[in-house]
């Protein structure tokens, strides 16, 4: 029997055990949440080493390991439908699969900002369980201008594991600037101020913080932009002249007067 919850303490002792407990065995492999090419090296030793049928199962928010280790299919997660986040909030919010009676509308308008992602809908529903409607109404209101500490705490490991000033610069000027705009004039303007954003786009990209629509132009879930505006905000919250960038036109109005 092969023994569980053992503690490697080194990369290399890793390797011998890998090696010498599951060498020519068929076994399934999960790999959960792997950021860097170095941790599939490690972990995966030699695919050869493993017996025929067998089969790993990696989940990263950087598509460029994919395909550095030429995976055979790559499945992108899609956000959850209407239905489907109504439900999954429900559990946290009301303990049951639906809206308590009064709660569907606001429910509809939480979810509505949550955008069909999963770990929002968990975060938000656990906030807002057990809370009056007026608290409801007031923390819609709050999401408006300034993201929930938890969902912003959450969606942030994104962006604090790209590599150089340059590509979270990169992120932040899209965030605050260029979402909707047409890619090759993007990547020109901020070429002009020394990103080499052609690199930049393509590694956001790869990590899913961007995505490419229709006519070229650049794209951003709502929760990520406000993720990225919200780091900008936060470095001075109540002086804007001080901050890096400004985006909210009463903020530019009242630094500019």
């Amino acid at each position: 029997l092969l023994k569980t919850n053992v503690m490697i303490h080194s990369i290399e002792v890793g390797k011998m055990w890998i090696n010498e407990r599951f060498q020519g065995k068929k076994v399934l492999v999960v790999l959960d949440d792997v950021n860097e090419i170095e941790q599939l090296q490690a972990l995966c030793v030699n695919p050869k080493l493993f017996g025929p049928g067998s089969v790993f199962v990696v989940t990263t928010r950087d598509m460029h390991i994919l395909r550095y280790f030429r995976a055979d299919y790559v499945c992108k997660m899609k956000e959850m439908d209407e239905n489907e986040s109504l439900e999954l909030f429900s559990w946290y919010a009301f303990r049951q699969p639906s809206p308590i009676k009064d709660f569907n509308e606001l429910s509809r308008n939480v979810i509505a900002y949550c955008g069909g992602l999963p770990l929002v809908l968990e975060v938000l529903g656990s906030y807002l369980f057990a809370r009056k409607k007026q608290e409801w109404l007031s923390v819609l209101s709050k999401l408006e201008r300034i993201p929930n500490d938890q969902v912003q705490k959450k969606l942030k490991i994104s962006y604090d594991g790209l590599m150089g000033d340059m590509v979270k610069d990169t992120f932040l000027d899209i965030c605050c600037f260029f979402i909707g705009k047409n890619r090759d004039y993007v990547t020109d303007i901020l070429n002009g101020c020394g990103l080499y954003a052609d690199v930049g786009i393509t590694v956001l990209i790869e990590r899913s913080l961007v995505k490419i629509e229709k006519n070229n132009k650049l794209g951003m879930h709502d929760l990520i932009r406000d993720m990225g505006r919200e780091i900008v905000r936060v470095s001075s919250p109540r002086e804007p002249g001080e901050r890096s960038r400004l985006w909210f036109p009463a903020d530019v109005h009242d630094v500019l007067t």
